[in-house]
């Protein structure tokens, strides 16, 4: 097996369900990836959510830094009993206190100061400390440490407004095995139960070290045309495994009813349903309905009158008898999601903010 570690590593999507999967609870005998968030008290508060500057902050700061009016971080990590929050952003590399990428790092760096609470419905502003942390690939966290530090003094000297701390989660592959770097800060502020390094993913020489995707897919990570498609591939083939596996199991005659939501649901192992991210989310039932559709045109005709969509059900498998049934799987069997477009544009249509979950 020919793998890049190095690029797996610079990743986002890698680098999001990682941290996803750290804060998983796993069986003590065995891990594949150490939870050492979950292990230090870390859960996850919100994926992907969408946070605002509060009016009073935005009217300062518009005519003194160059930053955003809201920001979507990739992951935000609650220390409960410390009444801390973590905002987490997945960069495949560094980036400078020049660059457009700037603009989003200040606004993160403003809502993980005293406004954290008040930005995330946690509680009133100063209850809660924040910090703003980067998962970023090998070699980069001196940079982007740097960066971080220029753009905090910036702000404190603009505006006179306070940032949360900031640092990085280093990702990089040591022979068999991902080892998770951060700083001193970082470890104190997450009450991190290990010292920098941790190995947190050990696997055989020439496997694959990727985690179980919980995100299979997300619009909004920028990867390259290789990993957008292998992620996509993966997504449909976890869909219709799901869909033949119901049907195949199904007392016969039978209606079998899926809404893209339950599908997506499904695929993702319950992570859909609490992921905050909308327009990520709005973007991926579009894409499942033209996978489906596209499922629905590659099965023979004698079949396909068993399969409909309707706007207030969803996706709707009507079986008679056991010889449909069967036909029906051998169709869905042979149907192989690698050989469809996988970098196919999903246009945007006139009812998308009218788009319910089916």
């Amino acid at each position: 097996m020919n793998l890049n570690l190095n690029e797996i590593c610079k990743d986002p999507l890698f680098q999001l369900n990682l941290a996803i999967w750290m804060t998983q609870s796993q069986p003590s005998t065995y891990f594949y990836i150490y939870p050492l968030f979950y292990e230090s008290g870390l859960n996850i508060y919100s994926i992907g959510p969408l946070v605002a500057l509060p009016p009073d902050i935005r009217l300062t700061v518009s005519d003194r830094i160059a930053c955003q009016e809201s920001a979507r971080p990739d992951l935000v990590l609650e220390l409960k009993e410390k009444k801390r929050l973590c905002i987490l952003e997945c960069k495949s590399s560094s980036f400078g206190s020049e660059s457009s990428a700037s603009n989003q790092a200040r606004t993160f760096l403003l809502l993980a100061g005293p406004i954290i609470s008040e930005v995330l419905g946690s509680g009133k502003r100063g209850e809660n400390e924040g910090m703003l942390c980067y998962f970023i690939g090998p070699n980069n966290s001196g940079l982007m440490d740097r960066t971080l530090e220029i753009l905090a003094k910036e702000i404190k000297d603009k505006t006179n407004f306070e940032t949360g701390g900031f640092g990085c989660f280093e990702i990089r592959p040591s022979k068999s095995t991902i080892v998770l770097e951060y700083s001193e800060p970082v470890k104190n502020f997450l009450n991190l139960v290990k010292d920098s390094p941790v190995d947190v993913i050990k696997f055989e020489e020439d496997t694959d070290p990727r985690p179980l995707y919980l995100i299979p897919y997300d619009p909004n990570v920028n990867q390259t045309k290789e990993e957008q498609e292998f992620c996509r591939r993966v997504l449909f083939e976890r869909i219709l495994s799901h869909i033949i596996s119901n049907i195949g199991s199904a007392d016969i005659p039978t209606s079998i009813t899926f809404t893209t939501a339950k599908l997506l649901n499904l695929a993702t192992f319950g992570v859909y349903e609490i992921w905050d991210d909308t327009d990520a989310k709005k973007h991926i039932r579009k894409l499942v309905k033209d996978f489906l559709a596209n499922v629905k045109s590659s099965i023979n005709v004698s079949v396909r009158e068993c399969l409909k969509f309707e706007a207030q059900k969803g996706w709707i498998f009507n079986i008679e008898n056991k010889e449909k049934q069967e036909e029906l799987l051998k169709h869905l069997q042979r149907f192989k999601p690698e050989n469809l477009d996988l970098s196919k544009k999903i246009e945007p249509t006139l009812f998308d903010d009218l788009e319910n979950e089916l």
